[in-house]
């Protein structure tokens, strides 16, 4: 059943709203409006109430209530549109959410799905600051690829980084994908929308002189055997802060990845590799690397020893003095503190990282193995990370296969000339020989 009615936001004497004036009233119904909408075409704005089946959960009716069309026509059309939804299946039932109340929902959902820690700290920071407050008060149901388009483009057009810009969408079309998958919404307004590429920035890297350079003067830090093992191995932050004992075995040279501690917000956290590639992965350890943490263990142990009873330790490999495991963030800072010590071009803590890329990307090594020692979700992103690399090992290994031959010096003009005119007369002599000389 469908019915048009007209109201007003006109009160009774006593106070009390009017009631709507069907599209064709009784006369019980007319008394009961407010008189200005049967005088006045103008006076009022046009709703309909629809009926939509009934709650498969409650078993109840539901109707469809919308108000505020200017004219007759409008809420007929938009009528139209429900009825065609409602009787070809396609109709979401959205009760009035507003992306705004949508989108907290989605993320406690999301959180509850096992959303890492960390990541759902990003994720809350551009549904608060940046979501919420643009697009907030739109009714899901009304949100359009153009409402998103116009928001992400001014939000470039403000200077808005293009990463940032892409993560806001990826957040945003998450949320709408899941809307969708749940009957919210008829479409994910946030799919298909066009933005600039996101370019694979140059990983700059230290020159290996560099690299040197920066473990002699970390030899003397406490924190030295975490820098050069974050050199040789190429771990993130997480991963070597996630160390354990139990998790590396240095008789056979070899450690496996089980967790990170990475933060959330201002808290540091445990969880899983960043990656499925990269949980439970084995990295084969050099002879650095080894006695790099040969080294620490030592350290490690005197300190127990000093702290005794107080040792607040267990099986962490990097930790504080008293065997509480380290912060992210003062790891960061200590590295930050020994690169300036050094006097070397600024980088970050994870350019160590790129660093054991670039050497082992140097020294020929196959990039599915790279990619693996990395623990990459896909070999395409260790190629887009350091597709640069490789063009540069490549160039230097057609350079090198060139220098294996020696340069002799040129021929003068006479003896170019004269090796010519001998080649000639060889050729003449081979032509004029008898045939039988070439049957077997």
């Amino acid at each position: 059943m469908t019915d048009l009615y007209r109201r007003c936001g006109c009160r009774r004497a006593d106070g009390r709203l009017y009631q709507p004036l069907p599209d064709r009233p009784s006369a019980a119904q007319r008394a009961l409006a407010c008189p200005r909408l049967s005088t006045d075409a103008k006076h009022g704005t046009w709703g309909f109430a629809l009926s939509a089946g009934k709650d498969p959960a409650t078993g109840r009716r539901i109707y469809v209530r919308k108000m505020g069309f200017p004219t007759k026509r409008t809420a007929q059309v938009e009528r139209a549109r429900l009825v065609d939804q409602i009787a070809t299946g396609r109709y979401r039932r959205d009760q009035g959410m507003t992306l705004g109340q949508w989108l907290p929902d989605w993320l406690d959902r999301r959180i509850r799905e096992g959303l890492r820690p960390s990541t759902a700290v990003m994720y809350r920071r551009y549904v608060e600051r940046d979501l919420v407050p643009s697009l907030g008060g739109y009714r899901l149901s009304d949100l359009r690829h153009h409402h998103v388009d116009r928001y992400l483009q001014g939000q470039l057009a403000a200077g808005r980084g293009t990463v940032t810009v892409h993560r806001i969408h990826a957040v945003l079309s998450s949320a709408l994908s899941t809307a969708h998958r749940l009957d919210l919404v008829e479409s994910n307004a946030a799919s298909n929308i066009g933005l600039p590429p996101e370019r694979p920035q140059r990983r700059a890297v230290w020159e290996p002189s560099q690299l040197a350079a920066f473990l002699q003067v970390a030899e003397s830090e406490r924190l030295g055997p975490l820098f050069t093992i974050a050199a040789f191995t190429g771990l993130r932050r997480g991963e070597l802060l996630g160390l354990q004992w139990p998790d590396i075995d240095l008789e056979r040279g070899e450690l496996v990845v089980r967790r990170q501690r990475t933060y959330a917000g201002s808290h540091a956290v445990e969880g899983e590799a960043k990656t499925a590639a990269g949980q439970n992965r084995r990295l084969g350890l050099g002879p650095v690397a080894i006695a790099a943490f040969r080294s620490w263990r030592q350290t490690q142990d005197a300190e127990r020893e000093l702290w005794a009873n107080q040792w607040r330790g267990d099986l962490w490999v990097f930790t504080r003095e008293d065997g509480a495991p380290l912060l992210p963030q003062f790891v960061t800072k200590r590295f930050e503190y020994l690169v300036d010590r050094a006097q070397l071009p600024p980088m970050t803590f994870h350019g160590l990282r790129h660093q054991h890329a670039s050497l082992m990307i140097a020294q020929g090594i196959d990039l599915a193995i790279v990619s693996k020692r990395l623990g990459h979700a896909s070999i395409a992103i260790t190629n887009d990370l350091y597709g640069h690399l490789l063009r540069d090992a490549n160039k230097a290994a057609a350079e090198a296969a060139e220098a294996l031959v020696p340069r002799l010096p040129k021929l003068k003009p006479e003896a170019a000339a004269h090796t010519l005119h001998a080649h000639e007369a060889r050729r003449r002599k081979k032509q004029e020989a008898p045939a039988e000389d070439f049957l077997f």
